[in-house]
């Protein structure tokens, strides 16, 4: 982050010239998704450890059944075996073949052209292998096409892809997921920008920076699957004879369970490869890849490219590669009509099972990235708490957590397609342009108190603060309560009938920090509070930056212990360059509304 651009070029470059080099000393082996021994000798060069099952399985083949983890690259799940073994599995193909094929043939002539064209498409590019008879431990996939809205494009468009339905064929019930994948969000990514660019504006208040873009071309396709124990086959209806054909399928396949953890294990150790061996802080989800850098550096691009594509011998679609002064996401009308749906029919019947609970939970974890900040953390909780509920209980009732959850999910999906568009600027207010707002809060057993600062065109042009008694009914109230309640009244009492505003809260104590930045919290009389705080910052379009203060630099110690004599002491050092302030402001006990 504070890397002048020149010295973060010098760096890389030599980094690249030495890799450039031992690539042409060393041939690359097999067919893998890259050059898997040069991968494997810079992983130990830098220093990144744990990748040592995925390199096997990148040049032998992925297994796409049993027990599938990474537990060196994800954190481990929770024990289990899979729900049928592949002597179940196989034992049941028979049955899986023939609805296929009653399926492949309900097919509109439109989709079987469609789904025979992307078979043909690969294998020209030797993705799969036709069989003329499928062996006895033939697993079979139909295929189908899905149609996606793009709508996060200047000109909306339906975008078709090919997909393999491992649930009919059973192959993903014949897995279990040893790791969670855990993918860097659009909210991941905001972080990762913020604290970049919060960092380098410390020392160099002018810094700017853009974001850029990859994304992996023929992501699935690249890993190779084992086909020893399983012969995976697509099957597909010829059109112009009628005849369904059957295609081995040599790499990961779109609708199977076991490609995600596999794609997305290889994903994120080229990630890790960019972030140790470039400096550049690149985020992974799925196969989109995306890091911000000064936006004076222009060679960052190129010198990704340079790595991934040039050095280490993997594909990306260089005519999707971007830069640009922000990172965005959305959430599309039908999508959001179709979890609306989704949930009311839950709702009607008061049931979710745990099965059903996880599918959901999925799909509103990726709606949470396009909300504003940290807006429906805390009503996904109950969502994955029903997920991971490991006994049944009588048709899987809601009960009152999960009823209010889901009941502000509907309601919340239901509002203006705006409230689900989220642009992250990577360029934050720098001094001379704006208004921006310091807070400091703090609590004692008696007390609360805040400082804030107005800070206009690079000016501190007041300091206001307010101090207040604890009232008699949160006498009983632990530490960490008071401390929340702090922050939520300076902000009732400062930024109730603001718009638009950019603020940074500096807080003492580290279970409300973490309560404000994950935007849930453990501490179930929190967790209300914490998604009232988000979804009303939300609705302001407030920017809110958290940070910890250490106890003894805290000066809103002194308005919390209801101590007014300070108002004479000169004030430095909250901010860089802060100078000495004269005017100022006080609010005293007086809150009025903003206490309720």
């Amino acid at each position: 982050a504070t890397t002048p651009v020149r010295e973060a070029q010098r760096m890389r470059g030599e980094f690249l010239t030495r890799w450039r080099k031992r690539s042409s000393q060393l041939s690359p082996r097999g067919a893998g998704p890259c050059h898997v021994d040069l991968l494997d000798e810079m992983l130990r060069d830098l220093g990144i450890r744990g990748a040592d099952a995925l390199l096997h399985h990148l040049r032998t083949g992925c297994p796409m059944s049993g027990v599938v983890g990474y537990e060196e690259i994800y954190s481990p799940g929770p024990p289990g075996e899979p729900e049928i073994t592949e002597e179940e599995l196989l034992r049941r193909q028979p049955d899986v073949l023939a609805r296929s094929t009653q399926a492949i043939r309900a097919e509109s002539p439109a989709n079987k052209e469609a789904i025979w064209s992307s078979v043909r498409k690969e294998l020209e590019a030797g993705f799969v292998v036709e069989l003329r008879n499928p062996p006895a431990n033939a697993v079979y996939l139909r295929r189908f096409m899905v149609r996606q809205v793009k709508s996060d494009e200047p000109v909306p468009r339906v975008k078709e892809r090919a997909c393999d339905d491992g649930r009919m064929a059973l192959i993903n019930k014949a897995v279990r997921m040893a790791t969670p994948v855990k993918l860097d969000t659009a909210d991941v990514y905001a972080e990762v920008a913020r604290r970049v660019a919060h960092r380098a504006t410390t020392r160099d208040p002018g810094a700017a920076f853009k974001s850029m873009g990859l994304d992996h071309k023929e992501a699935y396709r690249q890993l190779r699957a084992r086909n020893d124990r399983l012969c995976r086959c697509v099957v597909a209806e010829d059109p112009s004879t009628g005849r369904v054909r059957f295609f081995r399928m040599e790499r990961l396949s779109f609708g199977e369970a076991a490609a995600v953890v596999h794609y997305n294990a290889f994903a994120k150790v080229l990630a890790r490869v960019v972030r140790r061996g470039l400096k550049l802080p690149l985020c992974q989800y799925y196969d989109d890849f995306a890091s911000p850098c000064p936006a004076g550096d222009d060679t960052a691009l190129t010198d990704v490219l340079e790595l991934l594509q040039g050095i280490l011998h993997t594909s990306f679609n260089e005519d999707k590669t971007s830069e640009g002064h922000s990172v965005g996401v959305a959430i599309s009308a039908p999508r959001r009509e179709g979890l609306v749906h989704m949930l009311k029919g839950v709702l009607a019947r008061d049931s979710l099972s745990p099965g059903e609970a996880a599918s959901l939970a999925g799909k509103l974890g990726f709606a949470t990235s396009a909300l504003f900040g940290r807006v429906g953390r805390v009503p996904l909780q109950p969502v994955f708490r029903r997920s991971n509920a490991s006994t049944t209980f009588a048709g899987f009732k809601l009960g009152g957590d999960l009823e209010e959850a889901l009941g502000w999910w509907v309601r919340t999906l239901a509002e203006d397609e705006q409230c689900f568009r989220r642009t992250v600027p990577l360029n934050p207010i720098q001094p001379g342009e704006g208004t921006r707002y310091v807070l400091l809060t703090d609590a004692c057993l008696f007390g609360l108190g805040a400082m804030m600062a107005t800070i206009t065109d690079g000016d501190v042009v007041a300091i206001e603060y307010f101090s207040h008694p604890v009232p008699q009914e949160g006498a009983g109230l632990q530490i960490h309560h008071l401390e929340f309640v702090a922050v939520t009244v300076a902000f009732a009492l400062w930024f109730r009938d603001k718009d638009d505003f950019t603020v940074s809260v500096w807080v003492d104590n580290d279970v409300v920090l973490g309560s404000l930045v994950q935007g849930r919290t453990r501490a179930r009389e929190l967790r209300a509070a914490v998604h009232l705080f988000w979804e009303r910052l939300a609705r302001s379009r407030g920017d809110a930056w958290f940070e910890r203060v250490p106890g003894a630099d805290n000066i809103a110690d002194l308005p919390s212990r209801l101590l007014h004599a300070w108002a004479g002491i000169p004030i430095r050092g909250v901010l860089p360059k802060w100078r000495e302030v004269d005017q100022r402001s006080n609010s005293g006990s007086a809150l009025g509304p903003a206490a309720d």
